[in-house]
């Protein structure tokens, strides 16, 4: 790859890239209507089950969200790593 092609694409423009994500990320998530996720079962449960109900829905949240987060953290490690052995040899 030519030196042109490497300063287009190097970590200048991924770090702008990344910044880019988190910003659009978190304006989604300040902006989501937190009544809109639920589906009808799990609304009428948290509505007659009361707040131990509730916690116990929002821990089983947590619960199933850290396999994706781990899963997606490793992949972006490994690439990142990859690209950082690659950048080094060049």
């Amino acid at each position: 790859m030519s030196r042109r092609g490497r300063a287009l694409f190097g970590r200048t423009a991924a770090v702008k890239i990344a910044a880019a994500v988190s910003v659009v990320a978190t304006a989604i998530f300040f902006c989501a209507v937190e009544a809109l996720a639920q589906c009808a079962m799990c609304r009428t449960a948290l509505e007659d089950g009361g707040g131990a109900t509730a916690r116990t829905m929002n821990l089983g949240i947590i619960v199933l969200l850290i396999p994706p987060v781990a899963i997606f953290c490793t992949i972006f490690a490994v690439a990142y790593r990859k690209g950082k052995v690659s950048d080094d040899q060049s």
